[in-house]
């Protein structure tokens, strides 16, 4: 699968790393898609990866990844205009009360939207096992089949994903686990994850 990351920080540069590690062809993206530090994350992630700007990214995936600052996505999603029904996967948080995926949703022309891997660490999404168990990822949209192709990609990289529900539960994705950030984040540090489990399993 050709997966475009829009962003080269923690959050897309480890995705890149990892999906490129699976066999997938990846394109990482930046400002400066030939400077030094775009050539190191390309030369780590290996020989499926290569960099780009955001719209050589986005022209190149069959998936694409907003890892970026959600003040910039705007910008990068009006530039590419229609997306001809690529996944589009919302990796990004807004901390001003509103919801950063229904502005994606909104803005993403003809983009299959997710909300997904914005509510881990970078350093979770690196190692998503805990001994025998995977951390949950959640992750919501209103395309079944584009949810399907998400759940495999987080499944891919060692998440148990689970699928809470259309497009209207994105914003209770994105502020419902912030305050229990900030309470667990002081007592166990940034790698901590949480695994949701269900009766039957």
């Amino acid at each position: 699968m050709k997966i475009g990351i829009i962003g080269s920080g923690n959050i897309g540069g480890t995705l890149g790393k990892r999906w490129a590690a699976k066999g997938h062809q990846v394109m990482l993206s930046s400002r400066d898609p030939q400077g030094e530090k775009m050539q190191a994350l390309a030369q780590e992630a290996g020989e499926n990866a290569s960099t780009g700007t955001a719209q050589a990214a986005i022209a190149f995936g069959d998936v694409i990844v907003l890892a970026v600052p959600f003040n910039q996505a705007g910008a990068i999603l009006s530039e590419a205009d229609d997306l001809h029904n690529k996944i589009v996967i919302d990796a990004m948080n807004r901390f001003d009360g509103q919801s950063a995926g229904m502005e994606v949703v909104r803005l993403a022309k003809n983009g299959r939207v997710v909300k997904a891997f914005n509510t881990v660490a970078w350093e979770v999404i690196a190692q998503p096992q805990y001994g025998v168990a995977n951390a949950s990822l959640l992750f919501a949209g209103d395309d079944a089949d584009a949810k399907r192709v998400v759940a495999q990609l987080c499944a891919e990289l060692g998440f148990d994903p689970l699928d809470v529900g259309g497009a209207d539960n994105i914003p209770a994705l994105e502020s419902a686990l912030m305050p229990l950030w900030r309470l667990l984040g002081p007592l166990l540090g940034r790698e901590y994850g949480l695994r949701i489990l269900k009766r039957g399993e």
